[in-house]
Protein backbone atom coordinates (compact mmCIF):
# COMPACT_ATOMS: atom_id res chain seq x y z
CA UNK A 1 0.00 0.00 0.00
CA UNK A 2 2.82 2.39 0.83
CA UNK A 3 4.53 1.58 -2.46
CA UNK A 4 1.35 2.31 -4.44
CA UNK A 5 0.90 5.53 -2.52
CA UNK A 6 4.44 6.66 -3.35
CA UNK A 7 3.92 5.87 -7.03
CA UNK A 8 0.66 7.79 -7.11
CA UNK A 9 2.35 10.75 -5.44
CA UNK A 10 5.23 10.62 -7.91
CA UNK A 11 2.82 10.55 -10.87
CA UNK A 12 0.89 13.50 -9.46
CA UNK A 13 4.10 15.45 -8.98
CA UNK A 14 5.18 14.70 -12.56
CA UNK A 15 1.82 15.81 -13.97
CA UNK A 16 2.01 18.96 -11.89
CA UNK A 17 5.53 19.72 -13.14
CA UNK A 18 4.48 19.23 -16.74
CA UNK A 19 1.52 21.54 -16.27
CA UNK A 20 3.59 24.24 -14.65
CA UNK A 21 6.75 24.14 -16.76
CA UNK A 22 5.30 25.84 -19.88
CA UNK A 23 4.09 28.74 -17.71
CA UNK A 24 7.48 29.05 -16.05
CA UNK A 25 9.23 28.85 -19.41
CA UNK A 26 7.04 31.52 -20.97
CA UNK A 27 7.67 33.78 -18.01
CA UNK A 28 11.42 33.39 -18.35
CA UNK A 29 11.25 33.95 -22.10
CA UNK A 30 9.27 37.15 -21.52
CA UNK A 31 11.85 38.35 -19.00
CA UNK A 32 14.66 37.65 -21.46
CA UNK A 33 12.73 39.41 -24.22
CA UNK A 34 12.11 42.54 -22.15
CA UNK A 35 15.74 42.64 -20.97
CA UNK A 36 17.17 42.29 -24.48
CA UNK A 37 14.64 44.64 -26.07
CA UNK A 38 15.45 47.41 -23.59
CA UNK A 39 19.17 47.18 -24.35
CA UNK A 40 18.62 47.23 -28.11
CA UNK A 41 16.16 50.13 -28.04
CA UNK A 42 18.33 52.20 -25.69
CA UNK A 43 21.43 51.57 -27.79
CA UNK A 44 23.30 49.64 -25.09
CA UNK A 45 23.57 46.89 -27.71
CA UNK A 46 24.78 48.74 -30.79
CA UNK A 47 23.51 47.97 -34.32
CA UNK A 48 25.44 45.07 -35.79
CA UNK A 49 26.48 43.65 -32.42
CA UNK A 50 26.66 39.86 -32.43
CA UNK A 51 24.27 38.22 -29.96
CA UNK A 52 25.93 35.04 -28.76
CA UNK A 53 23.50 32.69 -27.05
CA UNK A 54 26.02 31.53 -24.46
CA UNK A 55 26.96 35.08 -23.49
CA UNK A 56 23.35 36.24 -23.26
CA UNK A 57 22.37 33.25 -21.16
CA UNK A 58 25.21 34.06 -18.78
CA UNK A 59 24.25 37.74 -18.59
CA UNK A 60 20.58 37.05 -17.96
CA UNK A 61 21.16 34.09 -15.67
CA UNK A 62 18.75 32.03 -17.77
CA UNK A 63 19.08 28.86 -19.80
CA UNK A 64 19.52 28.84 -23.57
CA UNK A 65 15.89 28.01 -24.37
CA UNK A 66 14.15 31.16 -23.08
CA UNK A 67 16.93 33.37 -24.47
CA UNK A 68 16.64 31.71 -27.89
CA UNK A 69 12.87 32.20 -27.82
CA UNK A 70 13.34 35.87 -26.93
CA UNK A 71 15.77 36.33 -29.85
CA UNK A 72 13.31 34.79 -32.29
CA UNK A 73 10.60 37.13 -31.05
CA UNK A 74 12.92 40.11 -31.48
CA UNK A 75 13.77 38.90 -34.97
CA UNK A 76 10.06 38.87 -35.88
CA UNK A 77 9.85 42.46 -34.64
CA UNK A 78 12.79 43.54 -36.77
CA UNK A 79 15.14 44.38 -33.88
CA UNK A 80 17.37 41.37 -34.46
CA UNK A 81 18.49 39.82 -37.73
CA UNK A 82 19.90 36.40 -38.46
CA UNK A 83 22.96 35.80 -40.60
CA UNK A 84 23.73 32.50 -42.27
CA UNK A 85 26.29 30.52 -40.26
CA UNK A 86 26.88 33.53 -37.98
CA UNK A 87 23.90 33.53 -35.63
CA UNK A 88 22.01 36.64 -34.56
CA UNK A 89 22.97 40.32 -34.61
CA UNK A 90 21.28 43.53 -33.55
CA UNK A 91 19.56 44.83 -36.68
CA UNK A 92 21.42 47.64 -38.41
CA UNK A 93 19.81 51.07 -38.72
CA UNK A 94 18.70 51.94 -42.23
CA UNK A 95 17.49 55.34 -43.41
CA UNK A 96 14.78 53.82 -45.59
CA UNK A 97 13.44 51.86 -42.59
CA UNK A 98 13.21 55.07 -40.58
CA UNK A 99 11.25 56.80 -43.35
CA UNK A 100 8.79 53.94 -43.68
CA UNK A 101 8.27 53.61 -39.94
CA UNK A 102 7.53 57.29 -39.44
CA UNK A 103 5.10 57.28 -42.37
CA UNK A 104 3.27 54.36 -40.76
CA UNK A 105 3.37 56.09 -37.37
CA UNK A 106 1.80 59.21 -38.84
CA UNK A 107 -1.13 57.19 -40.15
CA UNK A 108 -1.64 55.06 -37.05
CA UNK A 109 -1.23 57.90 -34.56
CA UNK A 110 -3.53 60.06 -36.69
CA UNK A 111 -6.14 57.31 -36.49
CA UNK A 112 -5.68 57.08 -32.73
CA UNK A 113 -6.18 60.85 -32.33
CA UNK A 114 -9.25 60.81 -34.59
CA UNK A 115 -10.82 58.02 -32.57
CA UNK A 116 -9.99 59.79 -29.31
CA UNK A 117 -11.65 62.99 -30.57
CA UNK A 118 -14.91 61.24 -31.21
CA UNK A 119 -14.92 58.79 -28.33
CA UNK A 120 -13.75 60.26 -25.01
CA UNK A 121 -15.11 63.70 -24.02
CA UNK A 122 -12.62 64.11 -21.16
CA UNK A 123 -9.54 63.24 -23.24
CA UNK A 124 -8.39 66.85 -23.67
CA UNK A 125 -8.61 67.51 -19.92
CA UNK A 126 -6.40 64.48 -19.29
CA UNK A 127 -3.92 65.43 -22.00
CA UNK A 128 -3.38 69.07 -21.07
CA UNK A 129 -1.49 68.39 -17.80
CA UNK A 130 0.90 66.15 -19.72
CA UNK A 131 1.70 68.93 -22.17
CA UNK A 132 2.09 71.34 -19.24
CA UNK A 133 4.59 68.89 -17.73
CA UNK A 134 6.41 68.78 -21.07
CA UNK A 135 6.60 72.59 -21.14
CA UNK A 136 7.88 72.80 -17.56
CA UNK A 137 10.55 70.18 -18.29
CA UNK A 138 11.60 72.13 -21.40
CA UNK A 139 12.00 75.34 -19.39
CA UNK A 140 14.08 73.42 -16.84
CA UNK A 141 16.23 71.86 -19.58
CA UNK A 142 15.25 68.37 -18.38
CA UNK A 143 15.32 66.40 -21.62
CA UNK A 144 14.59 63.07 -20.01
CA UNK A 145 11.44 64.44 -18.37
CA UNK A 146 10.44 65.96 -21.72
CA UNK A 147 10.69 62.57 -23.39
CA UNK A 148 8.70 60.90 -20.64
CA UNK A 149 5.93 63.51 -20.79
CA UNK A 150 5.78 63.28 -24.57
CA UNK A 151 5.38 59.51 -24.56
CA UNK A 152 2.84 59.68 -21.74
CA UNK A 153 0.77 62.03 -23.91
CA UNK A 154 0.97 59.77 -26.95
CA UNK A 155 0.04 56.72 -24.91
CA UNK A 156 -2.87 58.58 -23.32
CA UNK A 157 -4.23 59.38 -26.79
CA UNK A 158 -3.89 55.72 -27.74
CA UNK A 159 -5.75 54.67 -24.58
CA UNK A 160 -8.53 57.15 -25.39
CA UNK A 161 -8.82 55.64 -28.88
CA UNK A 162 -10.08 52.45 -27.25
CA UNK A 163 -8.85 50.01 -29.89
CA UNK A 164 -6.96 46.90 -28.90
CA UNK A 165 -6.04 46.13 -32.50
CA UNK A 166 -4.68 49.62 -33.08
CA UNK A 167 -2.80 49.52 -29.78
CA UNK A 168 -1.02 46.30 -30.73
CA UNK A 169 -0.03 47.63 -34.14
CA UNK A 170 1.15 50.99 -32.84
CA UNK A 171 3.10 49.47 -29.96
CA UNK A 172 5.03 47.36 -32.46
CA UNK A 173 5.76 50.38 -34.67
CA UNK A 174 6.82 52.39 -31.61
CA UNK A 175 9.18 49.60 -30.59
CA UNK A 176 10.84 49.62 -33.99
CA UNK A 177 11.04 53.40 -34.28
CA UNK A 178 12.46 54.07 -30.80
CA UNK A 179 15.91 53.25 -32.14
CA UNK A 180 15.73 56.25 -34.47
CA UNK A 181 15.15 58.82 -31.73
CA UNK A 182 17.47 61.83 -31.91
CA UNK A 183 16.15 63.73 -28.91
CA UNK A 184 15.02 67.30 -28.41
CA UNK A 185 18.54 68.34 -27.45
CA UNK A 186 19.87 67.59 -30.95
CA UNK A 187 17.15 69.24 -33.05
CA UNK A 188 16.99 73.04 -32.60
CA UNK A 189 13.41 74.29 -32.26
CA UNK A 190 11.91 70.82 -32.06
CA UNK A 191 10.77 71.15 -28.44
CA UNK A 192 8.95 74.43 -29.10
CA UNK A 193 7.31 72.94 -32.19
CA UNK A 194 6.23 69.89 -30.19
CA UNK A 195 4.56 72.10 -27.56
CA UNK A 196 2.62 73.93 -30.25
CA UNK A 197 1.68 70.71 -32.08
CA UNK A 198 0.45 69.16 -28.83
CA UNK A 199 -1.63 72.26 -28.06
CA UNK A 200 -3.35 72.12 -31.47
CA UNK A 201 -3.91 68.40 -31.13
CA UNK A 202 -5.42 68.72 -27.65
CA UNK A 203 -7.67 71.57 -28.79
CA UNK A 204 -8.97 69.52 -31.73
CA UNK A 205 -9.63 66.48 -29.54
CA UNK A 206 -11.37 68.74 -27.03
CA UNK A 207 -13.96 69.91 -29.58
CA UNK A 208 -14.31 66.48 -31.21
CA UNK A 209 -12.59 67.55 -34.44
CA UNK A 210 -11.42 64.17 -35.68
CA UNK A 211 -10.23 65.52 -39.01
Amino acid sequence: RNRHGRLAAARAAAVSALAESPITHRRKADLAYEWLRERIVDGAYAPGRRLALEELARETGLSHMPVREALLRLEREGLVEGEAHKGMRVARLRLEDAGELFEIRAELEGLAAARAAGREPDAAALLQPLNDTFGAAFRDGDYRAMGEANWALHRRILAAAGSGQLARMLEEVWTRSFRFRLGYRLIPGRAEATLAEHARLIAAIGVGDAE
